[in-house]
């Protein structure tokens, strides 16, 4: 039997891994007879290596590993992938297959437009997509790219993109920015899967702005959607075809300012369950 394990940041919220696993079980709903388990990178339990020693232990031989992230960050190209290899070492008679994260795609597209609507979102409203922020410039890229596509087809005059934390443009500098402009009401998209202490920050961010009258979104959230895009992600490992994109990878391609990282050895992210 093959087990997908969906692999997801975490976060300190429960409610955040609450989302993984209604994503999961809509997901094993899809494949009739398919296991779906969940870990996490960090800040919730189970870590990746204490997922899979279970699963050796319970005897299963097939796993593959698929990061419930929305952007090709360094958690999914490195703290998940150096995860799954350090697990070939130490399950040397389990097979692990590594798939590729959720976005960019158009169905993560749909599901923010569809949020946006639910929070009030009007037709002449400009709108800021907010991610997490990573210092991956590719990962970045991909949050830029997923603004164009939200703008694209859809009557808002502009879709501007920002960050709640380590990447540039700030929340504020974006809606700053807006206002200077001449807007007096904006809409935010937050581009995240579940709740937790980035998404919260984000409308903290928000309604600080003076001057501007601010609508946010709630979080991705599980959706039917969701799942049929993770079960494709899965589809794809098993028929061999996972279409990586590494035009951009910090890892592989020198990026300015992270010229360093072009072949950097690849280590698990350190998770509490793992001291």
């Amino acid at each position: 039997m093959t087990v997908l394990l969906g692999v997801a940041h975490g976060s300190k919220d429960p409610e955040s891994q609450e989302v993984v696993r209604d994503l999961l079980a809509r997901t094993a709903a899809l494949r009739p007879g398919l296991r779906t388990v969940d870990a996490y990178v960090d800040n919730a339990s189970p870590s990746i290596r204490a997922r899979l020693l279970e699963l050796a232990r319970e005897g299963v031989d097939d796993v593959v590993v698929l990061p419930l992230l929305l952007t090709p960050a360094s958690h999914s190209k490195t703290d998940v992938a150096a995860s799954v290899q350090a697990g070939r070492m130490d399950h040397p008679r389990m097979r692990l297959r590594y798939g590729r994260p959720l976005g960019p795609h158009p169905v993560l597209v749909d599901v923010l437009a569809r949020r946006l609507t639910e929070a009030g979102v009007r037709a002449d409203d400009p709108v800021v997509l907010v991610a997490g922020g990573a210092l991956d410039p590719d990962a970045n890229a991909a949050v830029a790219s997923t603004a164009r596509l939200l703008f694209e087809g859809r009557s808002w005059p502009s879709v501007d993109l920002a960050f709640a934390s380590t990447a540039r443009p700030s929340v504020t500098s974006a809606l700053e920015r807006l206002r200077a402009q001449g807007a007096t009401r904006v809409s935010i998209a937050r581009y995240f899967l579940g709740p937790g202490f980035l998404p919260r920050l984000v409308e903290k961010q928000a309604r600080a702005v003076e001057g501007l009258e601010v609508v946010v979104s709630a979080s991705l959230g599980a959706s039917d959607g969701l799942a049929g895009l993770l079960a494709g992600r899965f589809d794809e490992v098993l028929l061999g075809d996972i279409r990586m994109n590494c035009d951009a990878c910090l890892y592989r391609t020198p990026l300015p300012g992270r010229e360093a990282s072009v072949g950097a050895p690849q280590v698990p992210h350190t998770h509490p369950d793992d001291e």
